[in-house]
């Protein structure tokens, strides 16, 4: 397959995944397994990076609030929930030997993460005992780097059980991604330069930005009407699918 389209095709599954519950790193991985692209860290991050603009874009205002007032206790709870995030995710980009073992598993896994906001109300205030929630938060959030479980439903899932009001948590949960996604790509920058690196990442990336604008008004207004479950049958259906293409 042409690079180009290879490329336009990854920044389409990337934005159209990276803020649906269904993860983005687990399509993205499934496809280079398939022959689309190249299976560089460097290059994914880049379509990573597209899509956090459009986490800028839309909560770019509410960021720069909590930069003016980094005592606040939102900017404490992000920050705290940030730390757990960059250990697991540093464990698992340094330990786990080949992710594509794991994809089926946690695809299952992430469906069962999804249906539980549906039997479960939260009862106490996210203020209540912060500090403890934001490291579950964080530590759900870094469990997330596993190709197949999503990071914007783990983390959902981990807000609303921590008594977050549902309209605040799509905002909690992309404010969260901010710094790990930075970071990520700062490191990855840091340890390897630009081994890698194509041309061709360029367009993908602009898709992966223009249909993330769409995603994230999605996920926004599905997760405010109570319907993070009804994607727990597709990554079901993508978990028996990966161990197919992948195993069979």
């Amino acid at each position: 397959m042409n690079e180009y389209l290879s490329y336009i095709i990854l920044g389409l599954t990337q934005g159209l995944t990276e803020f649906l519950p269904v993860s983005s790193s687990g399509h993205l991985l499934l496809l280079e397994n398939m022959g689309i692209g190249d299976p560089s860290i460097l290059n994914n991050l880049i379509l990573h990076c597209a899509t956090l603009i459009v986490v800028l874009i839309a909560y770019g205002k509410k960021l720069f609030a909590l930069l003016r007032r980094p005592t606040c206790p939102q900017a404490r709870f992000l920050l705290l929930a940030t730390l757990p995030t960059a250990l697991c995710a540093a464990a698992i980009r340094y330990f786990l030997p080949d992710p594509s073992y794991f994809l089926p598993f946690f695809f299952a896994l992430n469906s069962f993460v999804l249906v539980l906001p549906r039997f479960f109300t939260p009862t106490t205030p996210l203020t209540s005992r912060s500090s403890a929630k934001a490291l579950i938060v964080g530590l759900t959030q870094g469990l997330a780097c596993f190709p197949g479980l999503s990071r914007s439903g783990s983390s959902s899932t981990a807000l609303l059980f921590s008594g977050c009001p549902r309209k605040e948590v799509p905002e909690y949960s992309f404010l969260l991604s901010v710094p790990i996604v930075l970071g990520s790509s700062l490191i990855e920058v840091i340890g390897q330069g630009f081994d890698g690196f194509t041309p061709a990442v360029l367009p993908g990336a602009l898709v992966a930005f223009i249909s993330g604008l769409f995603a994230l008004k999605f996920f926004s207004k599905t997760l405010e009407k109570q319907r993070l479950h009804l994607f727990s049958a597709y990554t079901l259906l993508m978990s028996v699918a990966s161990f197919y293409l992948l195993f069979g």
